[in-house]
């Protein structure tokens, strides 16, 4: 029994214990995973936020703008003076310029609105939309000391509804118009702002709307009212800072609500998603996760009981037979179930075999290993280190208000990192390389302004299968050594080849080139041990065009012959391209 307690029972101990400890880790690494998709989720859904909110603000400035300015057009103003004398015949001609005027000031904005001109001195309107209102002195006195922009609904036309802004009208001191001057209204239809917050929602798991401090909301088309009523009730239980997030239960469900506050309208900006749809993926794997464990530990439990059953109680059993067999009795014989099932000689020999196995396959695996170790780390050699000034450009660029800048260096930037650091597969093809190359060249070509570069590789190269990364140290290195090092303006030209028994890719710049001794040293060194070149991307394409396709393949550097700088060529034999190879 003395075995039975030692083995059976640590067995055991050592199967819970493993257990709880993969649950904790699980369960730590669960809490970080919500953690991290709640904040890209907040981040996301606010850069969506500001950016709506800077488009419109732009937009309601720059109809402010204009209302501003026509209150100063002397075509208008000289018609509130015809209007006063009352010259009919120039009255009507005045008023057909100004209404042509006014409708294409309105109709030059991508937005739908309408204006409408106020002459208090004769108490008439003139407007751009076909429902001419009545002048309305005591209406327009309170809507005219409103400064800035105001809602105001239509009952009988709901799609109507709009965002006014009234510039002009002065007021005397008994606080009415005086009877001087034009009062120019805009009104931004609610509509257009309907619009644009269905664009936001499109593709996205949120429901945006917009909300004053005077919980006045504007839904967009397909918008869950009741749910967005609770979410603005829970959104004013707290002060709101000018944009923020917050996370809160509304129902049984946990919402992230996102809001950023618009200046120009005095409205919030706001964006609400359920948690439980974006962590149900999450969900779903902890769900299966800890239902394996149970699952695992049933297994464990019937386990235990076939490894006290078929194993502790014939090892007990051939220990006392061994024992016996020591103290003199050597006419104790095992038992026929003894000697097919649980011989001690077969148990150490598969005790060894199994060792042996063990071993060998731990030697495959090392191999593997090391040969994939190798492969990241001239993957990772060669990934560029210019991720800094890619950023600092974009933090210039935006504090000097340069949007169209720093658009263009976000998107080359995230198309070129999301390509390098897809590591589950090793190769691509030549069309998703110089994809890559021309993202590389544009970011370069975004901070420098001096380079220009031009590709030329005949379409029937493009969908060729080769290594991931390997244009692209060249084309970084005939930048950084050759065209950055240049005054002045520079050019890089790639071109590819497909005639004859090779392929070959050509990078050719006009930099400061390379001298014959520099040249000759760097082709020495392309066939230098490993230890001799740590570090040296050249090195690395030449070790992995081999590795790729064979001994034929590599690098060659000369003088370019088209340009003033250096000349690269990748080339191999068209009879080792993945395809070849494959369909042998």
């Amino acid at each position: 029994m003395i075995i039975q307690k030692n083995i059976f029972s640590k067995m055991n101990a050592i199967i819970f214990v493993f257990l709880i400890l993969i649950i904790l880790l699980y369960g730590l690494s669960n809490q970080a995973s919500v953690r991290v998709v709640e904040g890209l989720l907040q981040k996301e859904k606010s850069n969506q936020l500001e950016f709506f909110r800077k488009q419109l603000d732009s937009i309601a400035l720059s109809l402010a703008m204009n209302a501003i300015t026509l209150t100063r057009d002397t075509t208008i103003l000289g018609m509130e003076r015809t209007m006063q004398t009352g010259e009919q015949p120039l009255l009507n001609q005045i008023e057909s310029t100004v209404q042509e005027k006014l409708t294409l000031q309105s109709s030059a904005n991508t937005w739908y609105n309408d204006i409408t001109l106020y002459f208090p001195s004769v108490q008439r309107t003139l407007s751009t939309t076909l429902r001419q209102a009545p002048y309305n002195e005591q209406q327009l006195n309170a809507e005219v000391r409103n400064a800035g922009w105001s809602y105001r609904s239509d009952p009988d036309r709901p799609d109507m509804s709009s965002f006014v802004y009234y510039a002009g009208g002065p007021i005397n001191e008994n606080g009415a118009l005086k009877e001087s001057g034009v009062i120019v209204e805009i009104a931004l239809y609610e509509q257009n702002i309907t619009s644009l917050m269905d664009q936001l929602k499109t593709g996205s798991k949120g429901d945006p709307f917009m909300v004053d401090r005077q919980n006045h909301i504007s839904y967009n088309r397909t918008s869950d009212k009741q749910t967005t009523d609770a979410v603005v009730h829970a959104l004013f239980q707290n002060k709101l800072e000018d944009k923020g997030n917050v996370v809160t239960e509304i129902g049984s469900q946990t919402y992230s609500i996102s809001y950023v506050y618009s200046q120009a309208l005095g409205y919030y900006i706001v964006d609400y998603t359920p948690l439980e749809q974006i962590l149900s993926p999450l969900t779903k794997i902890r769900n299966f996760f800890y239902g394996f464990i149970a699952l695992l530990l049933v297994l464990g439990v019937m386990a235990s009981y076939l490894l006290y059953k078929h194993v502790q109680k014939p090892l007990h059993a051939l220990t006392g037979v061994l024992k016996r067999f020591q103290h003199g009795d050597f006419s104790v014989r095992l038992n026929k179930w003894f000697h097919n099932e649980f011989d001690f000689v077969v148990v150490r020999f598969n005790d060894m075999a199994g060792q042996i196995q063990h071993l060998i396959e731990n030697v495959y695996e090392e191999k593997n290993r090391s040969r994939l170790a190798t492969l990241k780390q001239l993957q990772a050699q060669i990934n560029p280190h210019f991720l800094y000034n890619s950023l600092n450009f974009i933090i210039s660029s935006a504090n000097l208000g340069r949007n169209e800048p720093v658009i263009a260096m976000a998107y080359n930037l995230s198309d070129y990192y999301r390509y390098i650091t897809r590591l589950d597969d090793d190769n691509s093809c030549l069309r998703d390389e110089l994809k890559l190359v021309t993202n590389y060249l544009e970011i370069h070509q975004l901070r420098l302004q001096r380079i220009r570069y031009d590709i030329h590789v005949p379409e029937e190269m493009m969908n060729l299968r080769m290594p991931r990364l390997l244009i692209q140290p060249i084309v970084e290195n005939a930048i950084v050594h050759g065209l950055e090092m240049k005054v002045g303006k520079g050019t890089l030209v790639i071109t590819g080849e497909a005639s004859g028994e090779y392929r070959r890719i050509t990078i050719e710049d006009d930099g400061v080139g390379l001298s014959a001794d520099r040249l000759r040293l760097l082709t020495e060194q392309l066939n230098r041990p490993m230890e001799e070149t740590k570090g040296y991307g050249l090195w690395n394409v030449q070790q992995r065009l081999q590795y790729w396709f064979g001994e034929d393949a590599g690098l060659e550097l000369k003088a370019s012959s088209g340009l003033t700088g250096l000349s690269v060529t990748l080339y191999w034999r068209k009879d080792a391209d993945y395809d070849a190879v494959a369909s042998r």
